[in-house]
């Protein structure tokens, strides 16, 4: 047995079972500054799982559940939102949380916790300063100055405000995908937090799915994220999210990371956006 698996960009994964069952993650194509392609060129969709309701990970939900039907796994809050502002008929929703197992077809999925990023902490980890509202600024002015500081000169999509309001992040999830075949795939759409080592010991991963904090701030967490990566004890450990998430946004940096995951033996496989890979 075996699957194949393709990044479409930011944390969007496509995983393809022996089954011909095909599992989505964090659909975001269609506004997406990198996605190799648009939502309407995925071929199958059967099983989408959310890590969390930020836009950037939710867009494309309601599409591909209107072309396919899916099902989709997620967090309540997560749910409420899709269902408000994507019209997206409920009984397409199962509400998982860490500790939930979800057996479907030959596929089993743990869920598992994970945590988000609080970049207004790395901006004071980079910066040395807190963002301050001054004044008459707009939250929309706090907002850029702090993503233009970790992300660089970027440009925000118009419509960015508008998703911020209707789509909150609710409840950090991960999950570990086992098809079968002894190869768990732990998608670690995560900060490298110390609290979700001991999660990712138990996870007996071949292959993690690793987030990567994009443009400056991933600067001095090289060595926190391969911690991160070495407990999971995967054998393959493909980044995500590095990528510019908008226009402008510097790259991220993976050669410390690559150095220090492959002293230990670990596979550092940077993933080509839409190309399948067969394990």
């Amino acid at each position: 047995m075996a699957y194949d698996i393709r990044w479409l960009g930011t944390a969007c994964f496509q995983i393809r079972m022996v089954n011909g069952k095909t599992i989505v993650i964090d659909p975001y194509l269609d506004d997406s500054a990198n996605a190799p392609i648009a939502s309407n060129e995925i071929e199958a969709c059967d099983f989408i799982f959310l890590t969390h309701g930020h836009y950037d990970h939710v867009l494309d939900v309601g599409k591909l559940v209107e072309r396919f039907g899916a099902d989709i796994y997620c967090s309540r809050e997560v749910a409420e939102a899709l269902i408000q502002h994507q019209k997206i008929d409920p009984k397409h929703f199962f509400t998982v949380s860490p500790g939930d197992i979800v057996l479907k077809e030959g596929l089993t999925v743990e869920v598992v916790r994970g945590v988000h990023v609080d970049f207004m902490a790395e901006y004071k980890r980079i910066t040395g300063q807190e963002v301050h509202m001054n004044g008459g600024d707009k939250m929309m002015d706090m907002i850029r100055t702090g993503m233009e500081t970790i992300l660089g000169p970027i440009t925000l999509p118009e419509l960015m405000e508008d998703w911020m309001a209707k789509y909150p992040g609710g409840e950090q999830l991960n999950f570990v995908f086992d098809t079968g075949d002894g190869k768990p795939i732990y998608m670690a759409g995560s900060f490298p937090d110390p609290s979700l080592l001991d999660v990712a010991r138990k996870t007996n991963a071949f292959m993690m799915l690793l987030q990567v904090i994009p443009g400056k701030a991933f600067q001095g967490l090289e060595e926190q994220t391969a911690e991160f990566a070495l407990a999971s004890g995967a054998k393959i450990i493909v980044p995500q999210h590095h990528d510019p998430l908008m226009e402008g946004a510097y790259p991220s940096d993976l050669s410390m990371l690559r150095q220090l995951l492959e002293k230990k033996d670990m596979s550092f496989v940077e993933f080509t956006p839409g190309r399948w890979y067969h394990f």
